[in-house]
């Protein structure tokens, strides 16, 4: 059996950094599974609207939505379920860098697997919120890597949904947001069952004293490629992530009836939530309402009401971090002796 270093440096990124509780290398569907027309409802749209689109028309060449659902794979998948947030991660390890012939037919082949599995995803596991799917590779030329962060520029305006992260991650963002994130994760963890944990563990045994012209230090990497921002650097506050953390405060505040009668009213209401947290929907919805938005999506968490009889919005990304913040120190403000 073939063992893949990269994917299992994955599983564990995953794991012990993403807060993923269920994940799975070397993913597949199974032909016994039922998809009905409204589980793939809104993986068959987007399907529509990039194929539709002009910069990405004919990305899929002969494939029909059904025959790209049907191959489904994916190299590492991951559940966080407290988040609603699910991974899937397709990664590359070419020591002479990532090639798949011509510039334009490699960053057209890195964004077809891109969408395939945001597709593969949204119809598998509909019930869920965020949907992130990332190419992962160490090393890519940078007159091959400019082209397909562009593509994944306008891909992601194409998309228009804060819902859906799609991103690709090489280089220096493959060992700082990756890598390094990892390791830094790791060091109290003793789970011999996975693999790159195992080979850390194994190289930190090393207590071999190297002179100053061979000692490294890897934490501090310089690189001949473009750094950029990668998506998958992400805050946390208290070991929690932004949905996790609104949702626990949320509680805290209703526990504690830090929250007034008024600000209730206002949290349900559209304008309100845009102006102060910049979400498109209300933050409380009342129970006896839709919790879907106009794409038949469901925007609020349904296993729970906040605040007596609300649902809670669900819609929670990184830029949300200091909206939500500065409400929350503002209703503590408000209630201090």
């Amino acid at each position: 059996m073939k063992i893949e270093i990269a994917e299992n440096l994955i599983y564990s990124y995953l794991k012990h950094v993403e807060g993923c509780r269920i994940v799975q290398t070397n993913w597949k569907t199974s032909n016994q599974w039922k998809i009905t027309e409204y589980e793939e409802k809104q993986s068959r749209e987007l399907f529509e609207k990039i194929n539709n689109s002009a910069l990405f028309q004919g990305i899929f060449k002969n494939n029909s939505f059904d025959q790209l659902i049907k191959q489904a794979e994916i190299d590492v998948i991951g559940l966080n379920t407290t988040e609603k947030s699910i991974f899937g991660i397709d990664v590359a390890f070419h020591a002479a860098g990532l090639n798949y012939g011509s510039t334009e037919e490699t960053a057209l082949r890195i964004l077809k697997k891109i969408f395939r599995t945001v597709f593969i995803m949204q119809t598998y596991f509909s019930d869920f919120d965020k949907f992130n799917s990332f190419f992962v590779t160490p090393k890519v030329n940078p007159s091959t890597e400019k082209p397909i962060r562009n593509l994944i520029e306008e891909a992601n305006k194409i998309i228009g949904d804060d819902m859906i992260s799609i991103d690709f991650v090489a280089n220096e963002s493959f060992y700082s947001s990756i890598v390094d994130s990892t390791i830094k994760n790791i060091d109290d963890d003793n789970d011999t069952s996975e693999l790159f944990l195992r080979s850390i563990k194994l190289l930190q045994l090393d207590k071999r004293v190297q002179s100053d012209n061979t000692k490294k230090d890897y934490t501090k990497r310089e690189s001949v490629y473009t750094k950029t921002p990668s998506q998958t650097n992400k805050r946390e506050v208290d070991g929690m992530k932004i949905g996790q953390f609104v949702q626990y405060n949320m509680r805290k505040v209703y526990e504690q009836n830090l929250a007034s009668k008024d600000e209730i009213q206002k949290l349900q209401d559209k304008f309100y939530s845009k102006k102060v947290f910049d979400q498109n929907y209300e933050i409380l919805r009342s129970a006896d309402k839709e919790i879907t938005g106009n794409d038949g999506r469901n925007r609020y968490y349904a296993k729970e009401k906040f605040f007596g009889d609300y649902y809670l919005n669900s819609q929670w990304v990184e830029r949300h971090w200091e909206p939500f913040l500065s409400w929350l120190r503002k209703i503590n403000k408000n209630n201090a002796p």
